[in-house]
Protein backbone atom coordinates (compact mmCIF):
# COMPACT_ATOMS: atom_id res chain seq x y z
CA UNK A 1 0.00 0.00 0.00
CA UNK A 2 3.04 2.31 0.13
CA UNK A 3 2.54 3.59 -3.43
CA UNK A 4 -1.11 4.37 -2.75
CA UNK A 5 -0.32 6.17 0.49
CA UNK A 6 2.32 8.25 -1.29
CA UNK A 7 -0.21 9.06 -3.99
CA UNK A 8 -2.76 10.20 -1.40
CA UNK A 9 -0.14 12.35 0.28
CA UNK A 10 1.01 13.86 -3.01
CA UNK A 11 -2.50 14.64 -4.27
CA UNK A 12 -4.02 15.78 -0.97
CA UNK A 13 -5.63 18.70 -2.80
CA UNK A 14 -7.83 16.18 -4.66
CA UNK A 15 -8.66 14.19 -1.53
CA UNK A 16 -9.72 17.23 0.50
CA UNK A 17 -12.62 18.30 -1.78
CA UNK A 18 -13.63 14.63 -2.04
CA UNK A 19 -13.98 14.50 1.75
CA UNK A 20 -15.86 17.82 1.79
CA UNK A 21 -18.25 16.44 -0.85
CA UNK A 22 -18.68 13.31 1.27
CA UNK A 23 -19.63 15.35 4.34
CA UNK A 24 -22.05 17.59 2.41
CA UNK A 25 -23.71 14.63 0.70
CA UNK A 26 -23.96 12.69 3.98
CA UNK A 27 -25.71 15.61 5.66
CA UNK A 28 -28.06 16.03 2.67
CA UNK A 29 -28.98 12.33 2.63
CA UNK A 30 -29.49 12.30 6.39
CA UNK A 31 -31.95 15.18 6.10
CA UNK A 32 -33.87 13.96 3.04
CA UNK A 33 -33.94 10.12 3.14
CA UNK A 34 -37.46 8.78 3.72
CA UNK A 35 -38.80 5.46 5.04
CA UNK A 36 -39.37 3.84 1.63
CA UNK A 37 -35.82 3.16 0.46
CA UNK A 38 -33.15 0.53 1.01
CA UNK A 39 -31.43 2.32 3.91
CA UNK A 40 -34.62 2.14 5.95
CA UNK A 41 -34.85 -1.59 5.22
CA UNK A 42 -31.27 -2.06 6.43
CA UNK A 43 -31.91 0.02 9.54
CA UNK A 44 -35.24 -1.66 10.33
CA UNK A 45 -33.81 -5.17 9.83
CA UNK A 46 -30.96 -4.23 12.13
CA UNK A 47 -33.61 -3.34 14.72
CA UNK A 48 -35.29 -6.68 14.15
CA UNK A 49 -32.00 -8.47 14.64
CA UNK A 50 -31.40 -6.66 17.93
CA UNK A 51 -34.96 -7.34 19.13
CA UNK A 52 -34.99 -11.07 18.20
CA UNK A 53 -37.76 -10.54 15.63
CA UNK A 54 -38.21 -12.44 12.35
CA UNK A 55 -35.95 -10.88 9.72
CA UNK A 56 -37.80 -11.64 6.50
CA UNK A 57 -41.32 -10.38 7.18
CA UNK A 58 -42.04 -7.51 4.80
CA UNK A 59 -41.63 -4.09 6.38
CA UNK A 60 -44.76 -1.98 5.63
CA UNK A 61 -44.14 0.57 2.89
CA UNK A 62 -40.84 -0.97 1.73
CA UNK A 63 -39.56 -3.69 -0.55
CA UNK A 64 -38.73 -7.18 0.72
CA UNK A 65 -35.50 -7.96 2.55
CA UNK A 66 -33.39 -10.54 0.66
CA UNK A 67 -29.99 -10.56 2.38
CA UNK A 68 -28.53 -13.38 4.53
CA UNK A 69 -28.69 -13.21 8.35
CA UNK A 70 -25.03 -12.13 8.55
CA UNK A 71 -25.99 -8.92 6.72
CA UNK A 72 -28.68 -8.26 9.33
CA UNK A 73 -26.05 -8.77 12.03
CA UNK A 74 -23.97 -6.02 10.39
CA UNK A 75 -27.01 -3.77 9.95
CA UNK A 76 -27.58 -3.76 13.70
CA UNK A 77 -24.70 -1.27 13.86
CA UNK A 78 -26.92 1.16 11.93
CA UNK A 79 -29.85 0.34 14.19
CA UNK A 80 -27.90 1.59 17.21
CA UNK A 81 -28.24 5.13 15.79
CA UNK A 82 -31.29 7.25 15.02
CA UNK A 83 -32.32 6.63 11.41
CA UNK A 84 -31.17 10.02 9.97
CA UNK A 85 -27.78 9.65 11.67
CA UNK A 86 -27.43 6.10 10.35
CA UNK A 87 -28.14 7.34 6.81
CA UNK A 88 -25.52 10.08 7.11
CA UNK A 89 -22.89 7.73 8.56
CA UNK A 90 -23.51 5.10 5.90
CA UNK A 91 -23.39 7.68 3.10
CA UNK A 92 -20.02 8.92 4.34
CA UNK A 93 -18.83 5.30 4.61
CA UNK A 94 -19.72 4.74 0.94
CA UNK A 95 -17.44 7.62 -0.04
CA UNK A 96 -14.62 6.12 2.03
CA UNK A 97 -15.30 2.68 0.51
CA UNK A 98 -15.10 4.23 -2.97
CA UNK A 99 -11.64 5.61 -2.26
CA UNK A 100 -10.47 2.34 -0.70
CA UNK A 101 -11.73 0.31 -3.66
CA UNK A 102 -9.77 2.51 -6.06
CA UNK A 103 -6.64 1.97 -3.96
CA UNK A 104 -7.20 -1.79 -3.70
CA UNK A 105 -7.88 -2.17 -7.44
CA UNK A 106 -4.73 -0.18 -8.18
CA UNK A 107 -2.69 -2.33 -5.78
CA UNK A 108 -4.02 -5.57 -7.30
CA UNK A 109 -3.20 -4.51 -10.87
CA UNK A 110 0.20 -3.19 -9.73
CA UNK A 111 0.83 -6.58 -8.09
CA UNK A 112 0.80 -8.15 -11.57
CA UNK A 113 2.57 -5.24 -13.29
CA UNK A 114 4.97 -3.96 -10.60
CA UNK A 115 7.17 -1.93 -12.93
CA UNK A 116 4.46 -0.45 -15.15
CA UNK A 117 2.77 2.92 -15.05
CA UNK A 118 -0.95 2.21 -14.88
CA UNK A 119 -2.25 5.78 -14.64
CA UNK A 120 -4.30 5.59 -17.86
CA UNK A 121 -6.03 2.36 -16.78
CA UNK A 122 -6.83 3.89 -13.38
CA UNK A 123 -8.35 7.02 -14.92
CA UNK A 124 -10.45 5.03 -17.40
CA UNK A 125 -11.71 2.72 -14.65
CA UNK A 126 -12.65 5.59 -12.34
CA UNK A 127 -14.56 7.48 -15.04
CA UNK A 128 -16.21 4.32 -16.40
CA UNK A 129 -17.53 3.29 -12.98
CA UNK A 130 -18.32 6.68 -11.47
CA UNK A 131 -22.03 6.29 -12.28
CA UNK A 132 -22.28 3.04 -10.32
CA UNK A 133 -20.57 4.44 -7.23
CA UNK A 134 -22.70 7.58 -7.34
CA UNK A 135 -25.80 5.40 -7.69
CA UNK A 136 -24.84 3.61 -4.46
CA UNK A 137 -24.19 6.87 -2.69
CA UNK A 138 -27.44 8.64 -3.56
CA UNK A 139 -29.49 5.49 -2.87
CA UNK A 140 -27.46 4.75 0.28
CA UNK A 141 -26.91 1.15 -0.75
CA UNK A 142 -24.77 -1.72 0.48
CA UNK A 143 -22.94 -2.82 -2.67
CA UNK A 144 -19.76 -0.89 -1.92
CA UNK A 145 -19.51 -2.59 1.46
CA UNK A 146 -19.74 -6.05 -0.14
CA UNK A 147 -17.32 -5.06 -2.90
CA UNK A 148 -14.87 -3.75 -0.30
CA UNK A 149 -15.02 -7.06 1.59
CA UNK A 150 -14.41 -9.17 -1.51
CA UNK A 151 -11.77 -7.00 -3.23
CA UNK A 152 -9.82 -6.60 0.02
CA UNK A 153 -10.09 -10.38 0.41
CA UNK A 154 -8.51 -10.84 -3.01
CA UNK A 155 -5.82 -8.28 -2.13
CA UNK A 156 -4.83 -10.02 1.11
CA UNK A 157 -4.85 -13.42 -0.59
CA UNK A 158 -2.46 -12.17 -3.27
CA UNK A 159 -0.24 -10.72 -0.54
CA UNK A 160 0.12 -14.24 0.92
CA UNK A 161 -2.20 -13.53 3.85
CA UNK A 162 -4.56 -16.22 2.66
CA UNK A 163 -6.56 -16.74 5.85
CA UNK A 164 -7.36 -13.05 6.16
CA UNK A 165 -8.28 -12.98 2.48
CA UNK A 166 -10.56 -16.00 2.71
CA UNK A 167 -12.06 -14.66 5.93
CA UNK A 168 -13.05 -11.40 4.21
CA UNK A 169 -14.39 -13.30 1.19
CA UNK A 170 -16.44 -15.56 3.48
CA UNK A 171 -17.88 -12.49 5.20
CA UNK A 172 -18.74 -11.04 1.78
CA UNK A 173 -20.35 -14.32 0.71
CA UNK A 174 -22.56 -14.48 3.80
CA UNK A 175 -23.48 -10.81 3.39
CA UNK A 176 -24.57 -11.08 -0.25
CA UNK A 177 -24.01 -14.66 -1.54
CA UNK A 178 -22.50 -14.04 -4.99
CA UNK A 179 -18.88 -13.54 -3.80
CA UNK A 180 -18.93 -17.34 -3.48
CA UNK A 181 -17.88 -17.28 -7.16
CA UNK A 182 -14.66 -15.49 -6.17
CA UNK A 183 -14.01 -18.11 -3.49
CA UNK A 184 -14.46 -20.70 -6.26
CA UNK A 185 -11.28 -19.64 -8.06
CA UNK A 186 -9.25 -20.09 -4.87
CA UNK A 187 -10.97 -23.43 -4.23
CA UNK A 188 -9.81 -24.74 -7.62
CA UNK A 189 -6.24 -23.72 -6.80
CA UNK A 190 -6.20 -25.04 -3.20
CA UNK A 191 -9.36 -27.09 -2.65
CA UNK A 192 -8.77 -28.57 0.82
CA UNK A 193 -7.18 -25.45 2.33
CA UNK A 194 -9.87 -23.17 0.91
CA UNK A 195 -12.77 -25.41 1.90
CA UNK A 196 -11.59 -25.91 5.48
CA UNK A 197 -10.84 -22.21 5.93
CA UNK A 198 -14.19 -21.08 4.54
CA UNK A 199 -16.06 -23.65 6.65
CA UNK A 200 -14.18 -22.49 9.72
CA UNK A 201 -15.07 -18.83 9.15
CA UNK A 202 -18.66 -19.79 8.29
CA UNK A 203 -19.05 -21.64 11.59
CA UNK A 204 -17.57 -18.63 13.36
CA UNK A 205 -20.14 -16.30 11.76
CA UNK A 206 -22.97 -18.69 12.64
CA UNK A 207 -21.70 -18.81 16.23
CA UNK A 208 -21.84 -15.00 16.37
CA UNK A 209 -25.46 -15.04 15.21
CA UNK A 210 -26.25 -17.69 17.84
CA UNK A 211 -24.62 -15.46 20.43
CA UNK A 212 -26.92 -12.58 19.48
CA UNK A 213 -30.10 -14.47 18.60
CA UNK A 214 -29.94 -17.89 20.25
CA UNK A 215 -29.53 -21.23 18.46
CA UNK A 216 -33.18 -21.83 17.48
CA UNK A 217 -33.67 -18.32 16.10
CA UNK A 218 -30.35 -18.48 14.23
CA UNK A 219 -31.40 -21.72 12.53
CA UNK A 220 -34.82 -20.26 11.70
CA UNK A 221 -33.19 -17.12 10.24
CA UNK A 222 -31.21 -19.24 7.78
CA UNK A 223 -34.23 -21.40 6.89
CA UNK A 224 -36.24 -18.25 6.21
CA UNK A 225 -33.44 -16.87 4.05
CA UNK A 226 -33.38 -20.08 2.01
CA UNK A 227 -37.16 -20.26 1.51
CA UNK A 228 -37.94 -16.57 1.03
CA UNK A 229 -34.85 -15.11 -0.60
CA UNK A 230 -32.52 -17.72 -2.10
CA UNK A 231 -34.72 -20.62 -3.24
CA UNK A 232 -36.93 -18.50 -5.57
CA UNK A 233 -33.88 -17.41 -7.58
CA UNK A 234 -31.91 -20.66 -7.45
CA UNK A 235 -34.64 -23.26 -7.97
CA UNK A 236 -37.78 -21.46 -9.11
CA UNK A 237 -36.32 -19.20 -11.80
CA UNK A 238 -37.41 -15.91 -10.30
CA UNK A 239 -36.46 -13.01 -12.57
CA UNK A 240 -36.93 -9.25 -12.38
CA UNK A 241 -37.95 -7.49 -15.60
CA UNK A 242 -37.60 -3.97 -14.23
CA UNK A 243 -36.01 -1.64 -16.75
CA UNK A 244 -33.05 -1.06 -14.41
CA UNK A 245 -32.36 -4.77 -13.84
CA UNK A 246 -29.35 -6.24 -15.63
CA UNK A 247 -27.52 -9.55 -16.02
CA UNK A 248 -28.30 -12.39 -18.44
CA UNK A 249 -31.63 -13.45 -16.93
CA UNK A 250 -33.03 -9.95 -16.50
CA UNK A 251 -31.85 -8.79 -19.94
CA UNK A 252 -33.35 -11.78 -21.78
CA UNK A 253 -36.59 -11.41 -19.85
CA UNK A 254 -36.77 -7.68 -20.63
CA UNK A 255 -36.22 -8.32 -24.33
CA UNK A 256 -38.13 -11.57 -24.91
CA UNK A 257 -41.11 -11.53 -22.52
CA UNK A 258 -44.30 -9.49 -22.50
CA UNK A 259 -44.36 -6.82 -19.81
CA UNK A 260 -45.85 -3.36 -19.28
CA UNK A 261 -44.40 -0.45 -21.25
CA UNK A 262 -42.13 2.03 -19.53
CA UNK A 263 -43.49 5.58 -19.82
CA UNK A 264 -45.02 4.60 -23.17
CA UNK A 265 -41.82 2.88 -24.30
CA UNK A 266 -42.26 -0.67 -25.65
CA UNK A 267 -38.86 -2.28 -25.21
CA UNK A 268 -39.35 -6.05 -25.60
CA UNK A 269 -38.49 -7.35 -29.08
CA UNK A 270 -40.29 -10.72 -28.83
CA UNK A 271 -43.01 -12.46 -26.83
CA UNK A 272 -41.68 -15.90 -25.96
CA UNK A 273 -42.84 -18.11 -23.12
CA UNK A 274 -41.11 -17.76 -19.72
CA UNK A 275 -40.08 -21.44 -19.95
CA UNK A 276 -38.18 -20.94 -23.22
CA UNK A 277 -36.53 -17.75 -22.02
CA UNK A 278 -35.59 -19.48 -18.77
CA UNK A 279 -33.91 -22.32 -20.66
CA UNK A 280 -31.97 -19.93 -22.90
CA UNK A 281 -30.86 -18.00 -19.82
CA UNK A 282 -29.81 -21.16 -18.00
CA UNK A 283 -27.70 -22.37 -20.92
CA UNK A 284 -25.98 -19.01 -21.34
CA UNK A 285 -25.21 -18.72 -17.63
CA UNK A 286 -23.87 -22.28 -17.47
CA UNK A 287 -21.62 -21.59 -20.45
CA UNK A 288 -20.23 -18.47 -18.75
CA UNK A 289 -19.70 -20.29 -15.45
CA UNK A 290 -18.09 -23.24 -17.22
CA UNK A 291 -15.80 -21.02 -19.29
CA UNK A 292 -14.64 -19.07 -16.24
CA UNK A 293 -13.81 -22.07 -14.11
CA UNK A 294 -12.29 -24.04 -16.99
CA UNK A 295 -9.85 -21.17 -17.48
CA UNK A 296 -9.15 -21.12 -13.74
CA UNK A 297 -8.53 -24.88 -13.85
CA UNK A 298 -6.12 -24.57 -16.78
CA UNK A 299 -4.12 -21.86 -14.96
CA UNK A 300 -4.34 -23.35 -11.44
CA UNK A 301 -0.65 -24.37 -11.23
CA UNK A 302 0.73 -20.86 -11.50
CA UNK A 303 2.38 -19.26 -8.51
CA UNK A 304 -0.21 -16.48 -8.49
CA UNK A 305 -3.88 -16.66 -9.33
CA UNK A 306 -4.23 -15.25 -12.86
CA UNK A 307 -5.43 -11.66 -12.99
CA UNK A 308 -7.73 -12.68 -15.84
CA UNK A 309 -9.25 -15.36 -13.61
CA UNK A 310 -10.12 -12.73 -11.00
CA UNK A 311 -11.53 -10.44 -13.67
CA UNK A 312 -13.62 -13.24 -15.22
CA UNK A 313 -15.00 -14.19 -11.80
CA UNK A 314 -16.22 -10.65 -11.07
CA UNK A 315 -17.77 -10.33 -14.52
CA UNK A 316 -19.41 -13.74 -14.08
CA UNK A 317 -21.05 -12.54 -10.87
CA UNK A 318 -22.74 -9.69 -12.75
CA UNK A 319 -23.81 -11.88 -15.66
CA UNK A 320 -25.17 -14.99 -13.88
CA UNK A 321 -26.74 -13.45 -10.76
CA UNK A 322 -30.52 -13.64 -10.46
CA UNK A 323 -30.50 -9.89 -10.87
CA UNK A 324 -27.76 -7.27 -11.15
CA UNK A 325 -28.99 -3.80 -10.33
CA UNK A 326 -27.02 -0.81 -11.58
CA UNK A 327 -25.39 -0.31 -8.18
CA UNK A 328 -24.00 -3.86 -8.21
CA UNK A 329 -21.66 -2.82 -11.00
CA UNK A 330 -19.24 -1.05 -8.65
CA UNK A 331 -17.23 -4.30 -8.95
CA UNK A 332 -16.42 -3.30 -12.56
CA UNK A 333 -13.68 -1.01 -11.23
CA UNK A 334 -11.11 -3.82 -11.05
CA UNK A 335 -12.06 -5.58 -14.34
CA UNK A 336 -11.98 -2.34 -16.35
CA UNK A 337 -8.68 -1.27 -14.80
CA UNK A 338 -7.12 -4.71 -15.19
CA UNK A 339 -8.26 -5.37 -18.77
CA UNK A 340 -7.29 -1.89 -19.89
CA UNK A 341 -3.74 -2.32 -18.64
CA UNK A 342 -3.39 -5.90 -19.92
CA UNK A 343 -4.27 -4.61 -23.40
CA UNK A 344 -1.79 -1.74 -23.00
CA UNK A 345 1.01 -4.01 -21.75
CA UNK A 346 0.50 -6.51 -24.58
CA UNK A 347 0.29 -3.77 -27.25
CA UNK A 348 -3.26 -4.60 -28.35
CA UNK A 349 -3.75 -1.00 -29.41
CA UNK A 350 -7.01 -1.42 -31.37
CA UNK A 351 -8.69 -3.46 -28.64
CA UNK A 352 -7.39 -1.00 -26.04
CA UNK A 353 -8.97 1.88 -27.94
CA UNK A 354 -12.28 0.02 -28.29
CA UNK A 355 -12.33 -0.85 -24.59
CA UNK A 356 -11.55 2.70 -23.51
CA UNK A 357 -14.16 4.25 -25.80
CA UNK A 358 -16.86 1.70 -24.89
CA UNK A 359 -16.07 2.03 -21.17
CA UNK A 360 -16.28 5.81 -21.21
CA UNK A 361 -19.40 5.93 -23.39
CA UNK A 362 -21.31 3.56 -21.12
CA UNK A 363 -19.95 5.24 -18.01
CA UNK A 364 -21.17 8.64 -19.20
CA UNK A 365 -24.51 7.45 -20.64
CA UNK A 366 -26.54 8.83 -17.75
CA UNK A 367 -29.73 10.87 -17.65
CA UNK A 368 -27.78 13.95 -16.51
CA UNK A 369 -25.81 13.92 -19.76
CA UNK A 370 -28.19 12.31 -22.29
CA UNK A 371 -31.56 13.27 -20.84
CA UNK A 372 -34.15 10.91 -19.42
CA UNK A 373 -35.61 9.58 -22.69
CA UNK A 374 -32.35 8.33 -24.24
CA UNK A 375 -31.08 7.14 -20.87
CA UNK A 376 -34.30 5.18 -20.27
CA UNK A 377 -33.97 3.44 -23.64
CA UNK A 378 -30.36 2.47 -22.93
CA UNK A 379 -31.36 1.12 -19.52
CA UNK A 380 -34.41 -0.73 -20.84
CA UNK A 381 -32.37 -2.36 -23.61
CA UNK A 382 -29.61 -3.25 -21.11
CA UNK A 383 -26.60 -1.42 -22.53
CA UNK A 384 -24.80 -2.11 -19.26
CA UNK A 385 -25.19 -5.88 -19.70
CA UNK A 386 -23.79 -5.70 -23.24
CA UNK A 387 -20.82 -3.79 -21.85
CA UNK A 388 -20.20 -6.47 -19.20
CA UNK A 389 -20.48 -9.16 -21.91
CA UNK A 390 -17.95 -7.26 -24.00
CA UNK A 391 -15.54 -7.16 -21.05
CA UNK A 392 -16.10 -10.86 -20.44
CA UNK A 393 -15.50 -11.85 -24.07
CA UNK A 394 -12.37 -9.67 -24.09
CA UNK A 395 -11.02 -11.38 -20.97
CA UNK A 396 -11.74 -14.83 -22.46
CA UNK A 397 -10.01 -13.83 -25.70
CA UNK A 398 -6.97 -12.68 -23.76
CA UNK A 399 -7.03 -15.90 -21.73
CA UNK A 400 -7.11 -18.06 -24.86
CA UNK A 401 -4.18 -16.13 -26.36
CA UNK A 402 -2.28 -16.44 -23.11
CA UNK A 403 -2.78 -20.22 -22.84
CA UNK A 404 -2.04 -20.77 -26.55
CA UNK A 405 1.16 -18.73 -26.31
CA UNK A 406 2.35 -20.55 -23.17
CA UNK A 407 1.82 -23.94 -24.84
CA UNK A 408 3.69 -22.94 -27.98
CA UNK A 409 6.58 -21.35 -26.07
Amino acid sequence: MNKSLLFLKKFWYLILPFIVLAIITAIKEARTEDLNGDPYIFWAVGKKFLNHEALFEVIPGTQEYLYPPVAAMLFQILALMPFPVAVGVFTFFNFVAWMLLIILAYEIVAHYFPNDKIKLAVIVAIVATLRYFWHNIIWVNVNELVALMSVSGVYFYLKKQEKIGLGLLTLAMWTKVMPILIIGIFFIKKPVHTLLTVIGFTLGLFALIVLFRGFDQAVQDHLDFWNIAFKPFLLEGRVYTYWIAFGISATLSKLLLTHPDLNGMHYNIAELSPQIVGKISLVMRLVILGTTYFYVYLTRNRTNISLLAIIMAYLTILLVAGVSWEGHHVVLLLPVMGLCHVLISENHHKMKAVLIVFSLLVGLATSDILGHNISDYLQAYSLITYFVLFLYVTSVWLGIREITFSKSA
